[in-house]
């Protein structure tokens, strides 16, 4: 519900920019018209430097809230007992993933998951994110279920579109004293572009490690389809 909360206000701060752009552009173009009367080709060079400036907005929209990310004062548990925050890829494997966490309890008394939702440009701004939402609830919920099967104790679900987001979010409530960044691999993720390990280690005092977990070759959807 807080990612669904974070992504509407962002929406909301993008109309406003649009509209406040749009209602600048207008107050020139009247000005400039009734102070000025330019010429036909003065009119072209105001178009020119109108879709510039609408070209500008429109990647502030995009790049804005992507970059915006507040830490929070980090939960403190009150014993001293090991726990592990995992912030995954959406595209990484299930089965796959679950083993890595596994492998990496290193003793940790309870492991969160968060799987940041993956939005397309266009899904980010038409407010149509329902299917990626879906994936990464999917693949939050097969993991966690996963490792509970093994006697792990383990909460998570899905986090805002920005992976360092969900990462201090999750720091806010629960009390890690680790952090494992689950990545897809290379060619599948977009994370490591961002230099998200050099980011998140730069947000937090805990350790962060990496591990790279590659997607499910084919789906169970995927054999069905493949047999027809």
């Amino acid at each position: 519900m807080m990612a669904r909360v974070r992504r509407w206000s962002a929406k909301t701060t993008i109309a406003a920019i649009y509209a406040s752009t749009g209602v600048v552009l207008l107050a020139l173009a009247l000005l400039v018209a009734f102070l000025l009367e330019p010429p036909l080709l003065g009119w072209v060079g105001f178009a020119v430097v109108c879709a510039i400036v609408l070209s500008l907005a429109t990647v502030v929209t995009i790049v804005f809230p992507r970059m915006r990310v507040n830490p929070q004062r980090p939960a403190v548990a009150l014993d001293h007992e090991s726990r592990l925050l995992v912030v995954a890829d959406e595209h990484c494997g299930s089965p796959a993933l679950w083993q890595e966490i596994y492998a990496r309890l290193a003793g940790a008394v309870a492991v969160h998951l968060v799987v940041p939702v993956r939005v397309s440009h266009l899904h980010y701004l038409t407010n149509d994110e329902r299917e990626e939402s879906r994936d990464a609830e999917d693949r939050s919920r097969l993991a966690i279920e996963l490792l509970r099967q093994r006697g792990v104790s383990v909460t998570g679900g899905v986090g805002s579109d920005d992976p360092l987001e969900s990462m201090t979010d999750a720091l806010g409530s629960f009390p890690a004293t680790r952090v494992l960044l689950a990545t897809s691999t290379e060619e599948a993720s977009y994370w490591m572009e961002q230099g998200l390990l050099a980011k998140s280690r730069a947000l937090t005092p805990l350790q962060v490690d990496q591990v790279v977990v590659p997607p499910t070759p084919t789906t169970d959807r995927g054999r069905r389809l493949a047999r027809r």
